[in-house]
């Protein structure tokens, strides 16, 4: 993926799937990333999933957010 300052990669593909972000961390770690990304207005606090425990950690955080590509 290609990221310039022009309209060039704006332009709409149909077949291009949003991307997707993921958070991991601490429970209090993940909890300010998405509020600093929310200070920024990268993105909405709700679009993000809550916080959820990490299978096999003691203190392993991960949230995920889909943004589409060319509305945002």
């Amino acid at each position: 993926m290609f990221i310039g300052f022009d309209d060039s990669d704006r332009a709409i593909d149909p077949e291009q799937k949003p991307l997707q972000f993921y958070l991991l961390g601490t429970r209090e770690e993940v909890q300010s990333a998405i509020n600093q990304l929310h200070v920024l207005r990268f993105s909405d606090r709700v679009r993000w999933s809550p916080p959820i425990p990490v299978l096999g950690s003691d203190w392993k955080y991960i949230s995920m957010m889909e943004r589409d590509r060319a509305t945002e």
